[in-house]
């Protein structure tokens, strides 16, 4: 074992939480993930070879189904024998995250620890290698290409002790005994502790896929504009329009706690399409959205235009929500509460909104979801779910291939 995985802790010597509050941080942590995960989609938690014990529901026909958590047998025991065989001493957190949940967190970059395979990860990121230059490997990236590792250098002071990465083919560059000196200028850089990495998965991994999720939409958005030869369009909108104010989302978040991550993300690139005057005298408009309604094109509100029509439907819907009219057909995943009706209004159609509207529900039925995307039709009147989640809205556009954008639309 290096030296610099030799220190021992000493009591008092920092900051770091103590024993309780080191549970507290691992078992709220996953548990807000799983909830967070089984809110947004059950598909998230649903793995193959679940062990029976941690099976929420019986599996599938292929052998899929939900997992749940259970707690890690896991002893201190355990987990002395373990810094034993790898030869590298564990910090306390590690050793904590290991011993109190079982999990398979498989689509984040946590990684998987099963009841019959409880230290799998770490012993298949082992490597003689990393160890003897003073880095613990503890699993893979979600890709399978970089070990990732906690840097023992500043060991006992866990918080001073970065998460790095580094590509397994660069090892086969070099000979086993290679030292500190040579590893060291390969490490990527992940987090600036291993309570940082954790929290980054626990608080972030939503936002930071529905980020992405938004980024591979406006990045698709370019191709079609650019496929229907407007590539100019485009770019004139990039170089005019940008995202919105931080005192507007602020105010928006107010109204609407539950803003969808990507469609904060869309707002933060460009803050509407909709008749916007992002120079003065001269308003933008530009076709960004669609819906279920094939070829037919949108526009996205910006922050101040979803607060300034935030009660319109409740005010001239009402027909609608309460189901005035037996001919018009009303998704029975909407609410006929209207004094419950809390819509985001996003979206007006190319008609000025005069023939369709998009909306966000945070108010559904016993049968509909918290979230899900509702649109209204004019002439002849529907008001229809058409996405379970503005994630899924978003895919669903994709799936389409933008097919609201076309020769007829990309100049308009």
């Amino acid at each position: 074992m290096p030296d610099v995985a030799q220190a021992v802790m000493s009591e008092g010597e920092n900051d770091m939480m103590n024993q309780a509050e080191q549970t507290a941080f691992i078992k709220n942590g996953l548990e807000k993930l799983y909830q967070e995960m089984e809110q947004a989609d059950s598909i998230l938690l649903k793995m193959c070879d679940v062990p029976e014990a941690m099976q929420a529901e019986p599996p599938d026909k292929d052998g899929w189904c939900k997992w749940k958590l259970l707690p890690s047998p896991v002893t201190a025991e355990d987990l002395n024998k373990l810094e034993q065989e790898t030869g590298c001493p564990f910090p306390s957190l590690l050793r904590t995250a290991l011993s109190t949940y079982c999990h398979y967190f498989d689509d984040t970059d946590l990684w998987n620890q099963p009841l019959d395979d409880v230290f799998g990860a770490v012993e298949n990121a082992w490597n003689p290698t990393l160890v003897r230059a003073g880095y613990l490997p503890f699993s893979w990236d979600m890709d399978g290409y970089f070990i990732r590792c906690i840097d023992l250098a500043n060991m006992p002071d866990e918080d001073r002790c970065p998460v790095v990465q580094i590509d397994h083919e660069v090892l086969f560059d070099f000979d086993e005994d290679v030292g500190r000196e040579i590893l060291q200028p390969e490490m990527v850089p992940v987090a600036d502790s291993f309570q940082a990495f954790l929290e980054n998965i626990f608080s972030g991994w939503f936002a930071s896929e529905r980020r992405k999720l938004a980024q591979k939409y406006i990045d698709g958005l370019k191709e079609a504009y650019t496929d229907c030869n407007a590539a100019e369009v485009w770019e004139e909108f990039v170089q005019t329009a940008h995202g919105v104010s931080d005192d507007d989302l602020s105010r928006l978040r107010t109204f609407y706690p539950e803003l969808p991550g990507s469609l904060e993300a869309l707002l933060q690139f460009a803050d509407g399409t909709y008749y916007r005057e992002y120079q003065k005298g001269k308003k933008t408009c530009l076709y960004f959205l669609g819906s279920d309604l094939e070829e037919y094109p949108y526009y996205l509100l910006s922050a101040e235009q979803m607060l300034e029509t935030k009660d319109n439907f409740q005010k001239w819907g009402d027909y609608l929500i309460e189901r005035e009219y037996d001919d018009i057909p009303v998704d029975e995943r909407i609410t006929d509460d209207l004094e419950a009706l809390h819509w985001l209004h996003f979206s007006d159609c190319m008609n000025n909104g005069g023939t369709s509207q998009l909306y966000i529900d945070f108010s559904p039925s016993e049968t509909g979801k918290t979230g899900q995307i509702v649109r209204f039709v004019h002439d002849p009147d529907e008001l229809t779910v058409i996405a379970d989640s503005f994630d899924e809205y978003l895919e669903m556009l994709m799936e389409q291939e933008y097919d609201f954008i076309n020769e007829d639309t990309a100049d308009e």
